[in-house]
Parts: C-alpha cells; sequence; structure tokens
C-alpha cells in the first residue's frame, strides 16, 4: 500500500492525452439513491415483511460471503444464473422471514435502473466531453461483477459510451485488483482498437492509459501494478488521502462490503463537491473526489 498522504495544492497537468480511459462501475459511475437494505427493506413493507434496515446490513457481508463461497462468480461456477444468485442473497437476507419470489423479482427490478440508482452528475460531463472532442480516446468499464450489469448500464443511459469495451470478472473469470484481470482487458482492447500496437510497445502504450474506480487496492493499486495510471475516486474521502495530517484509513473486505450496501447518492455527491480535491500519491497514482478535478488534469478543462 502506498503510504504517502502528502497534500499537494497544485497537479501538474498531462500534456500527453490518454489513448484509453477505463472506468469501475458501481460507485465510480452511479450511485444507490438509497443505501440497498434500506431499499430492500421498502420492498418487503408491501409484502407484510416489516425488517430493520440496520439489522440487515448486520447480516449482509456473512450471507455474501457464505454465497460467494458456496457459489462463485455469482453461480457461473456451480451452474446457477446471476439472477439466480441474487434471488438467493435476497431470500437469506430476510431469513427467518419467507419471502415470496414475486417479492425477490420486484428487488431485482428495482435494482435495474433509475429506480435504485442514480448517474453521478460529473460522468456524463467527463463522457461527453469526451465523445465530443476527443473522440479517438477510448473509453472502456472494467468491473468485478455479473451480467445483469449490462441491462442496468442500458436503462441508466450509460451503455452507449461502452458498448463493446465492457470487461466483467464474471466473462473473463478473472479479478481486480489481479493485474492479469487488467493485462486481458488492455490487450482485447489493443487488438480491437490499436492493432498496430505489438507487444514490445506495450509498456509504452499503457503510459497513456488511466483506471479510474472507488476502491484503493482493487482499483488504484491493481491497476498501477498493471502497468496503468490510475486515480482512486474517493467521493467521500474514506480512505482520508484527501484529509491533510490524518492517518490513512485502510478498508478490510467486512468495511468495503458495508460501504457497498450503504451507499447514498445525494450524500456521496454533495461531499465529493464541497470537498472538491485531487492529491497525487505517486508518479502514477491519484486520489480525487470528483471527476470534475479528473477532468482538469487530464484535459485541463
Amino acid at each position: 500500500m502506498m503510504q504517502s498522504t502528502k497534500c499537494m495544492k497544485k497537479i501538474i497537468l498531462k500534456e500527453q492525452l490518454p489513448k484509453l480511459i477505463t472506468f469501475d462501475a458501481y460507485n465510480t459511475l452511479y450511485a444507490t439513491n438509497l443505501p440497498v437494505l434500506a431499499q430492500y427493506s421498502m420492498v418487503g413493507k408491501l409484502y407484510n415483511i416489516t425488517t430493520d434496515p440496520n439489522e440487515l446490513i448486520k447480516s449482509f457481508p456473512k450471507v455474501f460471503d457464505k454465497l460467494r463461497e458456496d457459489h462463485p462468480n455469482y453461480g457461473k461456477t456451480t451452474g446457477i444464473s446471476a439472477y439466480e444468485w441474487w434471488s438467493i442473497l435476497i431470500k437469506n437476507i430476510f431469513k427467518p422471514a419467507e419471502v415470496p419470489d414475486k417479492m425477490v423479482d420486484d428487488i431485482l427490478n428495482r435494482f435495474n435502473g433509475e429506480n435504485a440508482y442514480t448517474v453521478y452528475h460529473d460522468v456524463f460531463e467527463i463522457l461527453d466531453l469526451i465523445k465530443e472532442k476527443y473522440p479517438n480516446i477510448i473509453v472502456a468499464i472494467i468491473s468485478n461483477t455479473d451480467p445483469l450489469v449490462y441491462d442496468l448500464l442500458k436503462n441508466l443511459d450509460l451503455y452507449k459510451y461502452f458498448e463493446g469495451n465492457i470487461y466483467l470478472s464474471y466473462d473473463i473469470e478473472l479479478h481486480k485488483p489481479d493485474a492479469a484481470f487488467f493485462d486481458h482487458c488492455i490487450g482485447q482492447i489493443m487488438k480491437k482498437h490499436f492493432p498496430f500496437i505489438n507487444d514490445d510497445q506495450l509498456n509504452e502504450f499503457k503510459k497513456s492509459c488511466w483506471h479510474i474506480g472507488d476502491e484503493a487496492i482493487k482499483d488504484m493499486e491493481g491497476a498501477a501494478n498493471a502497468g496503468l495510471n490510475s486515480i482512486l475516486l474517493d467521493r467521500i474521502d474514506k480512505y482520508n488521502y484527501l484529509t491533510c495530517n490524518r492517518a490513512k484509513n485502510d478498508r478490510d473486505e467486512h468495511n468495503l462490503s458495508i460501504d457497498k450496501v450503504n451507499a447514498n447518492f445525494n450524500l456521496m455527491w454533495d461531499e465529493s463537491i464541497k470537498k472538491s480535491k485531487i492529491i497525487q500519491l505517486s508518479e502514477k497514482t491519484y486520489v480525487s473526489s470528483n471527476l470534475r478535478n479528473v477532468r482538469q488534469l487530464l484535459f485541463n478543462e
């Protein structure tokens, strides 16, 4: 783990435009409108199943980890669909209550679009900027998730920006922060968009590649270890990198699981704009509270 927490007042703007920018998906491009289990609980009430979201949160990490152990890779290795995988999780979260299949369907349908999620405003800003002014820059998604995200991206009006360049751990059977996952994705993108670049030129090509995500190890460090430039998008400063003179806050898998289900779009967006800052940790790694800072870094606008 990179230890520096030095606050830099001035970041050196990049003279060379990126050739490729990859993004994580959840909590990078979009977040839940309300915490996940608060939304589960809301749907449950419609079926006369009353629960305390805080109690559901306590059980979530254990249920989630057990399901990943029993049915790895969202069920792909054991022959169940991702939809079935999430259905099992929902039923187990509500135990001992008996959850009807219709309630499970309602929850999963809710989490398939804008009823559950909102895209961060600065995401459309930077994607539209690239599309309109820098169309030669390739944008892609590299995410540890399942294929249900394809429909979600379409329903959130994001799919059109990334079509043909979406790389999921489910499909590739590799996961961040493994450098092999990043290398596989970069290799596929090179073959598709930069066929003139050979393997000997790969390291030079990576100098113009950037990955942006919300987790320090899986995104920032994983991408940097694969030779990419990387930006930790920490909208609420959960790692404390953006606060001068405070000890860095490591997040273990338990805390990261809680972070994911506790996301609240309005709170996270407001905090990311209020505490607008970007710092440089090393030659290849940065931390930013929002994508407007990233736009300034990469495009000087």
